[in-house]
């Protein structure tokens, strides 16, 4: 196999892995068709890796750089590469950078001291997908591996956690959900702000370092870009970036000015105390009644929600945010959870957030109550990709479908494995 497309086809793949949405990205290149004459890089275009040169000017007919002395393979060695990045590429992302003040620290995306400590167990730990560590080959292919990324013990103060902001606006920009602030109030609109915002911050983040990601790659093997399909990729991220740029925007003007507006959020709230948590921006295939969401529009931008979790210790709840600018894509779904009972809810959500999101954070109590099969179905579910990940949505939309269509069907014999279970 030309070396260059195994490059490609493995990087794919860990990319995948360290980022649920880039699963979306078969889906959006079928409804966004990049046009033949962006598939290879253009000689005036900015170059890809980031130097603010034009291409002509930079890197083009630049070498690869030589072989690497590893005996590692090659999937271990990118696994590698991208955790070092995570560790050197840091930046607060707060709007007011005038006061930062202090080093960029490990943030939680879901808090420590008042969600991660609730599921926490007696030694601090929780059970979840931790990208950081070498994922498990299944299968050594050189076309196609399989990569598993399994649910695994890790300690409560490394759950969620990514460089991404000071201690000063870490502190500040999420002051009104942390420890020792009241329990969610779903009148307060600052509260469904910040959660939204925190949702959509780690996850821009984790855009900001695949962008940067690639032009290191770039740097290192500019001639991987002669493959259309690693171009049309570099493309859809760009593309990508925008939109989260767009949205950050807003976001930021509100902080600056300290107001809490621009944002609509529904909220379910559960009876009890959840046994895991959950943060996600994503763009879900279809509603609860399994009908196909137009997230995308006739110019290829995709508008995605700001998904949390949030279990309390007597009740928990499920926030689901976008912008008001965005709700029209929305609406529809967020009308029908309103008026849907909490088991379908539960029973979409259960379906839903494995298959869309990498941040599920479950209790140890709740893992163990998981049979095997149960056990297994989640972890499979959770490391699909590509076109596995869009023909399994497809499939759940079609039970969705059938089960909407079923005057009696009973939402709380839940498929294959219970998020939602007490425990």
């Amino acid at each position: 196999m030309n070396i260059r497309r195994k490059f490609w086809n493995i990087k794919m793949k860990i990319f995948s892995l360290l980022n649920k949405d880039a699963k979306i990205l078969y889906d959006t290149m079928k409804e966004l068709q990049i046009p033949e004459d962006q598939l290879y890089l253009h000689d005036d275009e900015s170059c890809p890796c980031g130097s603010g040169k034009a291409y002509k000017d930079c890197c083009k007919g630049k070498s690869d750089e030589g072989p690497v002395n590893s005996k590692k393979p090659v999937e271990v060695l990118l696994m590698e590469e991208m955790r070092n990045g995570f560790k050197r590429d840091k930046v607060c992302l707060h709007p007011d950078q005038s006061h930062c003040k202090g080093e960029i620290k490990e943030a939680h995306a879901l808090q420590n001291h008042k969600i991660i400590s609730l599921l926490a167990s007696a030694d601090n730990h929780v059970i979840m997908q931790d990208s950081t560590k070498q994922p498990i080959v299944m299968k050594e292919d050189p076309a196609n591996p399989i990569l598993i990324v399994p649910f695994t013990r890790v300690s409560g103060n490394k759950a969620t956690t990514q460089s991404c902001f000071c201690d000063v606006h870490d502190t500040e920009a999420f002051k009104v959900i942390e420890a020792g602030s009241p329990d969610f109030d779903a009148t307060n609109d600052e509260m469904k702000f910040v959660y939204a915002y925190k949702a959509f911050v780690f996850e821009y983040a984790k855009q900001r370092h695949l962008m940067w990601l690639y032009r290191r790659m770039f740097s290192k093997r500019p001639c991987v870009f002669s493959l259309s399909e690693q171009v049309k990729e570099y493309r859809i991220q760009c593309l990508r970036m925008e939109e989260f740029e767009a949205v950050k925007k807003k976001f930021d003007a509100e902080i600056l000015a300290g107001t809490h507006n621009g944002v609509s959020t529904v909220v379910v709230t559960i009876p009890y105390k959840l046994g895991f948590a959950n943060y996600a921006y994503i763009a879900p295939d279809y509603d609860i009644d399994g009908n196909r969401i137009k997230s995308i529009d006739n110019k290829g931008k995709m508008y995605r929600l700001a998904i949390t979790v949030l279990p309390e210790a007597n009740q928990s709840y499920i926030l689901m945010s976008c912008l008001d600018s965005e709700e029209e894509f929305y609406h529809s779904f967020f009308q029908s959870i309103k008026t849907a009972n909490l088991e379908k809810i539960l029973f979409y959500f259960n379906l839903m957030l494995p298959l869309f999101s990498e941040n599920v954070i479950l209790s140890e109590t709740l893992w163990n109550a998981l049979d095997e099969k149960g056990q297994f179905g989640l972890t499979h579910m959770a490391n699909l990709t590509g076109d596995d990940q869009l023909k399994l949505s497809q499939a759940l939309g079609m039970a969705l479908r059938n089960a909407a269509h079923k005057k009696n069907f009973d939402y709380s014999k839940r498929m294959g494995f219970d998020l939602f279970q007490q425990v």
